[in-house]
């Protein structure tokens, strides 16, 4: 059985009294990826958040909009800056926090999808966004923790997918995670993370886009171990 197939009983399964189901997450996926991502892509990242299994992949992370005030600029990424971010956000830990607003950045370089050295994520995509800044972008698998269910969401397929379509563009992250460690600054996706694409005119300063293909995984940065 395809993952077409797979969805389309599931919904029949599990959502026999919501008709247009299937049709409302493909959408939601769609649009969680910045509207990149084509129908068969949605449907794939779908069934594989439900169970499906794309390789090693396996109930879908229904992103619901918040209303936030309009993107005017990229986030500034300097140590200081992301600093005051963290001090700044109530929501989280003394280690890890979610900001409230979005991290609005450009996207100007994308590495193959890896197994993570840490954590539970089942593959990550690191995404260059500055000079020396990186947003890993993960597959995350549904869990259970202190009682809370929390939905996959599978962000380094879904980038892997709409790779060639995102190099270059303007993106407002939703819904993100910064973390202190020993390194510095990581910036990476939750279980409900989703982006948009934006336009601001004006490229940040001093960031150079570079082919997306042209460095091999054994390249990747420290920054993004």
């Amino acid at each position: 059985m395809d993952a077409l197939g797979y969805i389309e009983q599931y919904a029949k399964n599990k959502h026999a009294d919501e008709p247009n189901w299937l049709q409302e997450q493909i959408n939601l996926k769609i649009k969680s990826v910045g509207g990149l991502l084509s129908k068969e892509g949605a449907v794939l990242l779908i069934a594989g958040e439900h169970g499906f299994v794309l390789e090693e992949i396996p109930e879908e992370a229904v992103v619901k909009e918040k209303p936030y005030a309009p993107i005017t600029e990229f986030t500034e990424l300097s140590d200081a800056s992301l600093g005051l971010i963290f001090d700044t956000t109530d929501k989280g830990s003394e280690y890890r926090k979610y900001p409230k607003e979005p991290l609005v950045v450009r996207v100007l370089q994308i590495y193959d999808a890896k197994k993570p050295q840490y954590g539970f994520a089942r593959a990550e995509t690191g995404v260059r966004i500055g000079d020396n800044t990186y947003f890993n972008f993960e597959d995350k698998e549904l869990f259970v923790h202190d009682g809370k269910t929390y939905p996959a969401n599978l962000m380094s397929t879904a980038i892997q997918q709409v790779r060639e379509m995102l190099l270059g563009k303007s993106i407002a992250i939703f819904n993100w995670e910064l973390s202190k460690t020993k390194k510095g600054w990581r910036l990476s996706s939750t279980s409900y993370t989703y982006f948009k694409v934006i336009d601001l005119g004006d490229e940040p300063v001093g960031e150079e886009i570079l082919d997306y293909g042209e460095v091999d995984i054994e390249e990747i940065p420290e920054e993004l171990c």
